[in-house]
């Protein structure tokens, strides 16, 4: 890439975009080494278009694929980029969507040109791992002809799951194990081997967390087959108080998250200290998923009565952040995180 490419105007714009559309996560992309701060926020920003597109649920699933069609081909051409019957452009006028997540896709056009200015193996990463993400999104899609969406089997959570966020981590492998950081070869296999679980384990604690407040908006992503299991319905599920039936799945999806994050710490423990930036980025969310975990196990009789999303509180979330500093440059005291968690 263009080193100047770093002050234009359209990447001043690109990084308010970014700031606005990822108040949480921008944080951890700040910290990164200058060029991976740049690579990492454009993937997310094309991951964020994308999501937009999955998640406006006022438009019909033919019209969600179409635009998705049109993401992946541009993605991986931006002169493909349709200059009339723009789909973005019109889902941005006429769908409910947040202001920043419109204005994302009344630019796609600069956001798919961008990947161009990247190096060869940077670009081909970005495209791979992007458009894998999207077809799957296709494959998930719902909308104003098909309002509630729900997963059918733990299957179909595992590959959903695949498609929106372990591809992320594949993403990440790539571009964390550019020559230029000289990873060595057993600590970047072990990174290949864990980077789909890595980013499986956030999303994992995001569908958990976000459960209850998902079925007041027409979606769940907790598998049909799982809450039948327990002989209760969905209806059963969020709106009774069948405890133990209702803990039983949550139990149950809490351990595969669990097991996906035992992954992410390897996963973590695997970057060399000195790519200390490259870690942070990585235990921040981490160690963040683990508290919100640990903290809905704690207060599940409570959770299981709400219909909001959970949250740990700032107070934790700023500590946590702080002991992340330190347990970028020490694994021992990245674990000793953890288990105080």
């Amino acid at each position: 890439m263009d080193k100047h490419y770093y002050g234009t105007e359209f990447a001043k714009k690109r990084n308010i975009w970014l700031k606005e559309v990822s108040r949480t996560f921008y944080p951890s992309i700040k910290i990164l080494p200058k060029d991976l701060h740049f690579y990492v926020g454009h993937s997310y920003l094309i991951c964020r278009l994308l999501d937009t597109l999955e998640d406006a649920y006022d438009i019909t699933v033919e019209k969600k694929k179409e635009a998705i069609h049109q993401a992946v081909i541009s993605i991986r051409d931006h002169s493909y980029f349709p200059k009339k019957n723009n789909t973005f452009a019109e889902i941005a006028a006429t769908s409910d969507i947040k202001p920043f997540e419109k204005v994302i896709l009344e630019n796609a056009f600069e956001v798919f040109e961008c990947i161009d200015t990247f190096p060869d193996i940077v670009r081909s990463d970005i495209r791979t791992w992007t458009t894998e993400m999207a077809e799957g999104m296709k494959k998930y899609s719902f909308g104003s002809d098909n309002p509630k969406a729900q997963l059918s089997t733990m299957y179909e959570l595992e590959e959903y799951t695949y498609y929106v966020a372990g591809t992320v981590g594949e993403l990440l492998s790539g571009l964390f194990t550019l020559d230029h950081f000289k990873v060595p070869k057993e600590r970047s296999e072990v990174m290949y081997a864990n980077g789909v679980s890595f980013g499986k384990a956030l999303q994992y604690v995001n569908i958990i967390k976000d459960s209850r407040e998902d079925f007041t908006e027409g979606r769940c992503f907790i598998p049909a087959d799982l809450i039948k299991k327990y002989g209760i319905t969905l209806e059963e599920f969020f709106k009774t108080d069948r405890k133990t039936e209702i803990k039983a799945v949550y139990s149950e999806l809490i351990s595969r998250a669990e097991e996906h994050l035992k992954a992410a710490v390897k996963y973590i423990e695997a970057v060399p200290v000195r790519l200390w930036r490259i870690r942070l980025f990585c235990i921040w969310p981490v160690v963040l998923a683990v508290a919100t975990l640990n903290g809905i196990k704690r207060d599940l009789d409570i959770f299981i009565n709400t219909s909001h999303t959970y949250k740990i509180t700032r107070k934790e979330v700023k500590k946590l952040l702080f002991r992340g500093y330190f347990a970028a440059f020490s694994n021992w005291y990245f674990k000793r995180i953890l288990k105080n968690n």
